[in-house]
């Protein structure tokens, strides 16, 4: 988990009135470091869930464990305001079930922090200076878990945009428009500059590690890790072409001749 950007994404977001410390929340795929974060943040009504049985039996200070798949939540619609993962949706077969499960649960917002799909990441990834499968974090669990699905299967490392963020979201939920907003944050591969055995490999990674900085900072959007958040209409705002009828939704028939509205939501 990249626990400083975490922290100050959600001091952001406090302070912004997008979450309050007295909010539900649930964390999937969390570990030990979740637990730290949202506890050094004063945040007390939280659930951390993991596929890692291990991990969801220990307890951990006043956070609650659960044993959960993110792919599939045993959690009742709209159960929390907010849903939480950091650096988890990639190790999922399907990242995208996984990003609308957690939005199904969450009552206000999902915070996800993941990799972007940047021109920078592509580049890095053609050069062989990053990985496209997840070998290190099988490699650290004996070759045992921390694959997909939390197997020893090294897992494909799935990387976002905003673009196909939002349109993920708007496909499962038609009804209203939703709030995004997005951070970025340079993540330099110092672990793998240490343990890298091979030479060059590692000088190209050395010289990398200045220019990404630079261009991280330059150009916010070619860094390799960032914050999507998704916040649902209030109130139950619904699209104009929509309205509530007998407890469900139809189409507003009086909207056919009405000019076309503006769909874009921030």
């Amino acid at each position: 988990m990249r626990s400083a950007f975490a922290v100050s994404t959600l001091q952001q977001l406090q302070a912004d009135g997008w979450v309050a410390t007295s909010d539900t929340l649930l964390a999937v795929c969390a570990s030990d470091s979740e637990s730290e974060v949202f506890e050094r943040l004063g945040f007390y009504a939280v659930t951390l869930s993991n596929l890692n049985k291990g991990l969801t039996s220990r307890e951990s200070g006043p956070h609650i464990w659960s044993y959960q798949d993110v792919q599939n939540l045993s959690y009742p619609d709209s159960s929390f305001d907010h849903v939480f993962v950091s650096d988890g949706l990639h190790h999922c077969e399907s990242p995208h079930r996984g990003l609308l499960e957690m939005f199904r649960v969450a009552r206000r917002s999902v915070i996800v922090f993941e990799s972007r799909d940047s021109l920078l990441m592509r580049l890095a990834t053609r050069l062989g200076l990053v990985l496209e499968y997840e070998l290190s974090a099988v490699i650290s669990n004996d070759f045992s878990h921390g694959g997909v699905n939390d197997s020893e299967v090294p897992n494909f490392v799935y990387r976002w945009s905003e673009r196909e963020f939002e349109k993920t979201i708007a496909s499962f939920h038609p009804m209203g428009p939703c709030r995004f907003r997005y951070f970025y944050s340079m993540n330099l591969p110092a672990e793998r500059l240490s343990h890298n055995t091979n030479r060059l490999k590692s000088l190209a990674l050395r010289l990398a590690v200045p220019i990404a900085s630079l261009l991280g900072s330059l150009a916010p959007k070619q860094s390799n890790s960032f914050c999507m958040v998704a916040q649902k209409p209030e109130d139950g705002r619904l699209w104009p072409w929509l309205e509530m009828h007998e407890g469900g939704l139809r189409f507003r028939q009086s909207y056919a001749n009405s000019p076309p509205p503006e769909t874009k939501s921030r």
